[in-house]
């Protein structure tokens, strides 16, 4: 079985499987995060050294793929934003909300990976809930973020956070715009479906708070027919607000359409009402200073994103040009190249060699499968035939059978196609992988992928060859493509998309076969050995295939895989398979 040690240390395997999933690119490097907003999401290499941790970088993956698989900024011109970071600050949380509902709706298990950000920032204490000291856009943001997280997100352990926002908006901000605040959101923020809705309530929030004028005495809990009153007379002055057209530009209009905001309930909850206490403590002239220092606000560094902050809490694994590696993209050969006449050739010269590859193969696995007996200390049957050991105290004396291998396995062979295997090389290392591919594939239950590195003229590319579900005649036409004339040898990153590949199978068991000449490029060394070393741990099985003059230099090639063998032709590999062929498909 393949334990999860693996994935826990390599975050980069991680991102490339889970933007697999959710259909975007994840890259893991460097030191900061950033996203194109399109199709790609660069994340640092963290420190990861618990489950918790591991679930909570998870959920910022899923959380920021989620801005991209369901369109954030789609309708709106961004322009919108510049000089309101108000109004961009509560864009942002509405936005939040809307996404990650849409992703948990897409894919349930990232609920638990998004839930965990905030369970760890509350546990660790890297996430203080606001005060009434706090900035007056905080105050806001916090009260906005945590009605939408506990009320529309489900996330009720955060329940503390939104008692202690209230309290904060009450005592900064009055419960006046609190009560008109609420009855603007609450029938809206549970039915935001696009982008564009999630702007035109920030842009409606954004508008109540402009015009908001807390400059008569805050009501209290005697004057509730008047606050009612004044709440239904002011909440009208919000049917018309500013909206983003179809071309993303703004116009000032009433709101009709479905993407709009419609006037909010002039109705307020009489539970959000203060008490008494709260009431008469109001103070209308700290509540305006707080209000207008809100709407001074001009610069986009006062823009609230929490979802940056808890990225500034993570700890950052320093990262050096010897152990960054990033899983590469699999890229298709092109098929205006492929040749079949050379496709043809070539399995035509590896067909005997690989049916002796087959018959080898399927000795082991029959004598591995085969029903053994074995004599124990204790079972249902007597041995007749050992009784004698009974004068001697010997008393392994009943009969047992032993359990069946099990063949359930993938094998990844991952192929050299720089140009250090130009000419007689890359022929037998052609050879090799279209003949084991051809003598695995023809036994039950072992499933076969092949892959090539690196792209023509390219430092790191990597051509997929053969899927599981592909043919073996398909992987000899791809092959037809190969000249060997890349221009380095990134085995490393070669490595880690073969452990992407053999991840991703459900077979449980997993081996990845490496042919090479042996010699990756500098920056690729350590960490194709460390990769390599994880792997082993983690119960993949690795073993290089050797070609050429590296055979005169075993140890070199033993310093990246323990298990290897050496061979000049298509005649070594029958002799030096037989010896691995147990490890690969039987040997637990």
């Amino acid at each position: 079985m393949i334990s999860n040690k693996l994935l826990a240390d390599s975050l980069p395997l991680i991102g490339a499987g889970l933007g697999d999933k959710l259909g975007v690119k994840i890259n893991v490097g460097g030191n900061q995060a950033f996203t194109d907003g399109r199709s790609y999401i660069q994340i640092p290499e963290f420190d990861i050294t618990s489950k918790a941790q591991k679930d909570a970088v998870l959920g910022y993956m899923a959380h920021e793929a989620a801005h991209i698989k369901f369109n954030s900024f789609k309708g709106i011109n961004t322009n919108n934003f510049n000089g309101k970071p108000v109004l961009h600050s509560l864009w942002n949380i509405i936005e939040d909300l809307r996404i990650e509902n849409a992703m948990i709706d897409s894919m349930i298990g990232t609920r638990k990976w998004m839930d965990q950000i905030w369970i760890n920032r509350k546990a660790d204490g890297t996430r203080p809930p606001v005060t009434n000291e706090d900035n007056p856009i905080t105050v806001l943001c916090d009260y906005m973020l945590f009605t939408c997280r506990v009320t529309y997100r489900d996330q009720q352990y955060l329940t503390e956070y939104l008692e202690a926002a209230e309290e904060a908006f009450i005592e900064v901000l009055g419960w006046k715009l609190q009560m008109k605040l609420d009855a603007l959101i609450h029938p809206k923020l549970g039915e935001i479906k696009t982008s564009r809705q999630a702007f035109n309530l920030a842009n409606t929030i954004f508008d109540l708070i402009e015009n908001h004028e807390p400059d008569e005495d805050e009501p209290d809990s005697s004057d509730e027919a008047d606050s009612s009153d004044d709440t239904s007379s002011d909440d009208s002055d919000t049917n018309s607000s500013t909206e983003t057209d179809d071309d993303g530009s703004c116009s000032n209009q009433t709101s009709t359409s479905d993407d709009s905001d419609v006037t909010p309930d002039s109705e307020s909850d009489t539970d959000s009402q203060p008490s008494s206490d709260t009431a008469e403590s109001a103070d209308p002239s700290k509540h305006k200073a707080a209000i207008e220092k809100l709407k001074s606000l001009t610069s986009d560094d006062d823009a609230f994103d929490d979802m940056s902050s808890f990225v500034d809490s993570l700890a950052i694994m320093p990262q050096t040009e010897q152990t960054s590696l990033n899983v590469p993209t699999a890229t298709s050969v092109s098929r205006h190249l492929i040749d079949d006449d050379s496709a043809n050739g070539l399995l035509s010269r590896v067909k005997a060699s690989s049916n002796q590859l087959t018959n080898k193969m399927q000795a082991v696995v029959e004598e591995e499968m085969r029903t053994k007996r074995r004599t124990a200390k204790s079972g249902k049957r007597l041995n007749t035939r050992v009784l004698h050991r009974v004068k001697s105290g010997d008393q392994r004396l009943f009969t047992r059978k032993t359990e069946k291998a099990e063949i359930d396995t993938i094998v990844e062979i991952s192929l050299d196609n720089s140009g250090s295997m130009d000419g007689y090389l890359i022929n037998v290392a052609k050879e090799a992988q279209l003949s084991l591919a051809l003598a695995l594939d023809k036994l039950n239950n072992v499933s076969i992928t092949a892959s090539a590195f690196p792209l023509d003229h390219s430092s790191q590319g990597v051509y997929e060859l053969k899927r599981e579900s592909d043919s073996v005649k398909s992987l000899a036409r791809n092959l037809s493509t190969l000249t060997a004339s890349g221009y380095n040898t990134p085995s490393g990153t070669a490595m880690m998309h073969s452990l992407k590949t053999v991840l991703s199978s459900k077979r449980d068991r997993k081996v990845i076969m490496m042919i090479t000449d042996g010699s990756p490029d500098g920056n690729e060394a350590v960490p194709l050995a460390n990769l390599v070393r994880k792997a082993e741990r983690s119960g993949i099985i690795v073993i290089g295939i050797a070609v050429g003059s590296i055979a005169n230099y075993k140890e070199c090639f033993y310093e990246f895989f323990n298990h290897a063998i050496f061979i000049q032709d298509i005649a070594d590999l029958k002799k030096e398979m037989f010896s691995v062929t147990r490890k690969i498909l039987t040997e637990s």
